[in-house]
């Protein structure tokens, strides 16, 4: 599992619209988390 702050991170860059294999890379979070975060951000909307 990533670390909080990578997760963070990820929330942020997804909520800014950058694409999947952008945030993948900059991160360093797995597709699954990922789609965790995704469906998490969803949710929340």
């Amino acid at each position: 599992m990533a670390t909080t702050s990578k997760i963070d991170e990820a929330k942020e860059l997804i909520k800014a619209g950058l694409k999947r294999e952008l945030i993948l890379k900059i991160t360093s979070i797995s597709e699954y988390e990922y789609s965790l975060l995704q469906r998490e951000l969803l949710a929340t909307a």
